[in-house]
């Protein structure tokens, strides 16, 4: 085993990583608009009524820690939002 076999070095070039990065970006696109086009954006899935509740579990949350830090109920910030764009003159 003296005679040592010919292997063929792979070059890789900027042009080829440029060709192949350019591939790539139009596969993982055309992959992300195929899993976009499954099923309805609205309605009642799954995904949706958990991302729903957490959006609804936020409004909740703010409503309360402004309700603590104003002192105001709903009723009484909405007077105030109202009167601070101008929209009804309540004092």
């Amino acid at each position: 085993m003296t005679a040592a076999t010919p292997t063929k070095e792979l070059v890789v070039t900027l042009e080829y990583q440029r060709k192949v990065a350019k591939e790539l970006q139009e596969y993982f696109k055309l992959k992300k608009l195929e899993e976009a086009d499954q099923g309805p954006f609205f309605g009642f899935m799954s995904k949706n009524e958990i991302a729903n509740g957490r959006w609804a579990m936020f409004g909740f949350a703010v409503g309360l820690l402004t309700e603590y830090a104003t002192g105001s109920d709903f009723v009484q910030q909405l007077k105030i939002l109202l009167s601070n764009f101008g929209v009804v003159d309540l004092e």
